[in-house]
């Protein structure tokens, strides 16, 4: 029987190492974010910031805030929108939300731009000994609270995300 632990160990990774081109490794990408407060005194300003991570690293070690295994690529920013004004009630109510979304997808498309390529043509980078190698980069995780995850799948603040 197999134990399954950290990234390496499941089925999809020897898939896609099985399918990535002779003498290239496959290199997952773990995002993660929570909005954050950051202002004490001048309003409830709130950012999202997006650290990513390297699946190559141990789960035990990476999940150590000491150990410095994510580091910040970028800070999406929380609009309420609530100065804006909308013709009717409907859309007063449900097209902040909207925006918001339209806005944290759009600034996570911007972030992941170079990801994207490196999932379609091998890169040349130091491993961790380093020496050159070509690695393909993917996604393949994205930690977040429930919040965001309803965020990230476009679905309303109480929604279900398994429904």
């Amino acid at each position: 029987s197999r134990v399954y632990g950290d990234i390496n160990t499941g089925n999809a990774w020897h898939e896609l190492q099985s399918k990535a081109p002779e003498g290239v490794t496959i290199l997952p990408a773990i995002l993660a974010s929570d909005a954050t407060h950051v202002t004490n005194f001048s309003g409830d300003g709130k950012v999202h910031p997006v650290y990513a991570s390297n699946g190559h690293i141990q789960s035990a070690i990476r999940n150590q805030p000491s150990r410095r295994a994510f580091i910040l690529v970028g800070f999406i920013p929380v609009c309420k929108f609530g100065k804006t004004e909308f013709p009717n009630k409907t859309k007063d109510e449900k097209m902040p939300g909207r925006l918001q979304a339209s806005l944290f997808h759009q600034c996570m498309s911007i972030i992941t731009e170079t990801l994207k390529d490196a999932g379609k043509k091998p890169i040349r980078m130091p491993d961790t000994k380093g020496d050159l190698r070509w690695f393909l980069i993917f996604l393949v995780l994205y930690l977040a609270d429930k919040e965001e995850q309803n965020l990230i799948a476009c679905l309303g603040k109480n929604s279900c995300i398994t429904c």
